[in-house]
């Protein structure tokens, strides 16, 4: 068996923790949105033939409008630059 020690020493680099992880463009996050939209919008037109209350379907489609409206916008002001 080999020793091990009971820590090893980790290179700390003069950067904050963030800079070395990959992040996505900001046209890659509208192309994102975009897809997201998309399917929300598909989610909203079945809505209709949902075994959904009137209630339940209208309470649905707001919330799916809210959000698919916030995906627009934000969409947006990533295309903006």
């Amino acid at each position: 068996m080999t020793k091990r020690p009971d820590h090893e020493l980790v290179e700390q680099i003069p950067a904050a923790d963030w800079v070395d992880q990959d992040l996505l463009t900001r046209e890659m996050s509208a192309d994102l949105l975009t897809d997201e939209i998309a399917a929300e919008e598909g989610r909203l037109a079945a809505l209709a033939d949902s075994d959904l209350s009137e209630s339940d379907r209208n309470a649905t489609e707001q919330l799916l409008r809210r959000r698919i409206d916030a995906m627009k916008a934000a969409r947006a002001s990533y295309l903006e630059g």
